[in-house]
């Protein structure tokens, strides 16, 4: 996972500025949780990897939107989410 300290957002216009912060490595025996004071991060399957990967994301509360980020092109936008269930009930 890629984490990355947010230095400035624009969503009106779509644009933002990412600083890299650290890579941390995830797998079976050392899961990640995002941390809240810098929450936008990336989870990449390096190829060298040449293994299936499989991330699991669990959020504390039901979230309508979301932020995407392009580091490399620093455009950033949001986006609607959609759930089977909320609060262990299906949608």
């Amino acid at each position: 996972m890629e984490n990355f300290h947010l230095v400035h957002q624009d969503l009106d216009n779509g644009r933002c500025q990412l600083e890299p912060l650290n890579t941390v490595e995830m797998n079976i025996s050392h899961p990640c949780a995002v941390d809240p004071a810098d929450p936008v991060h990336r989870v990449v399957n390096p190829r060298q990897f040449n293994q299936r990967a499989i991330s699991l994301h669990i959020y504390s509360r039901p979230f309508d939107t979301c932020v995407v980020y392009s580091p490399e092109q620093r455009t950033c936008g949001e986006i609607k989410l959609h759930f089977t269930s909320e609060y262990g009930k299906p949608k």
